[in-house]
């Protein structure tokens, strides 16, 4: 892919960045893209235009010391596209807009796109143009992802009666941050959960072809969080069953489930799928769904009247959040508690 851009350092390094992208993940013909002022996009005839931004700053998403910039650029684009997996949108492209500051050479760059590259390639999806600016302090990236989805599935259509269901495994990636903060490394299950992310664009669009989800939000902020955010939305009770929430094999190592399950439901970044259906209508696909994707599916809980999240323990009864064994809160950038909540 070759840029049209006037001589200069800041144009060299946007060549070298579009160059380095669009080798792992060119742009289909025919559509507008890196080097005019704005990109023109066409979604199919019939599809609403979905879209959403996503920021990547150093010291809040990552720390230079845990990762390579190669996977620093690939995490930014997975976050960004799982919001439109969380809409069963197929992506149409992305706009990257990279701030950097002056100790980091275009190497940096380079490795950067490499990773965006990988992820884009991944999905399907080009590059469809952005920004490139110095940064006085952290590096910064904002991904603004572009899709499109004949009937997008928000989180506001679950309905009392629903089951709850969740995709993967919860909690490898916020095993691996806690282990960095301690100044431990990580298992390396874990540094793989954090390090490659995938957004579950197939399979949110295949589970709303044949499971007519109700709701469906995708896990950046941790199962209780984004839980507390679907219920908020549909004006119902999410009620969740602590046992049947499926852990990332390094938290089924922990010899406290209690403090697994916290880590798993407050820890954030997952990426998985929460969605809501009516009862019938993901049990009998599930097998399926599972050796299509890979991935297990697994039933978690109910939609209630009411309003918030319970969670249930084994024998039924309600675990309170002061018990110690009911998370309460998912991540929130502005609360002292951070993920622990």
């Amino acid at each position: 892919m070759d840029v049209q851009l006037a001589p200069g350092p800041e144009f060299d390094r946007i060549r070298r960045l579009v160059r380095a992208v669009g080798a792992a993940a060119p742009a289909p013909p025919g559509r507008g893209g890196p080097g005019d002022d704005a990109a023109v996009i066409e979604p199919t005839p019939g599809e609403k235009l979905v879209a959403s931004s996503d920021l990547s700053i150093e010291s809040i998403h990552f720390e230079r010391a845990w990762l390579r910039w190669e996977t620093v650029g690939r995490r930014a684009v997975a976050a960004a596209l799982s919001d439109l997996a969380a809409m069963a949108a197929r992506p149409l492209g992305i706009l990257l807009s990279v701030a950097l500051p002056p100790e980091l050479d275009v190497e940096v760059l380079d490795e950067l796109a490499a990773g965006v590259g990988e992820a884009l390639a991944g999905a399907g999806a080009p590059l469809l143009g952005g920004d490139l600016s110095g940064s006085p302090g952290p590096v910064v990236l904002d991904v603004t992802v572009l899709g499109s989805a004949r009937s997008p599935i928000g989180r506001g259509g679950a309905e009392p009666g629903d089951e709850v269901w969740v995709t993967g495994e919860l909690g490898g990636a916020a095993a691996a941050v806690q282990a960095w903060t301690r100044s431990l490394e990580p298992d390396p299950r874990a540094r793989r959960a954090f390090e490659r992310p995938r957004a579950r664009l197939a399979e949110a669009r295949w589970l709303t072809e044949r499971a007519r989800p109700s709701a469906l939000i995708d896990l950046s902020d941790g199962l209780a969080g984004d839980a507390a955010h679907l219920a908020a939305a549909s004006g119902v009770r999410i009620r969740i069953h602590a046992a049947s929430v499926p852990l990332a094999p390094p938290l089924e190592e922990f010899a406290d489930r209690g403090s697994a399950l916290r880590l798993a439901a407050t820890g954030g970044e997952d990426y998985e799928l929460l969605l809501t259906a009516p009862v019938g209508t993901v049990g009998p696909v599930a097998a399926a769904f599972e050796r299509e994707h890979d991935l297990p599916i697994t039933r978690i809980g109910r939609v209630e009247d009411g309003t918030g999240v319970g969670w249930e323990g084994p024998g039924s009864e309600t675990l309170s959040d002061d018990s110690g064994r009911g998370p309460a809160h998912g991540f929130d950038h502005f609360s002292d508690r951070g993920g622990e909540g």
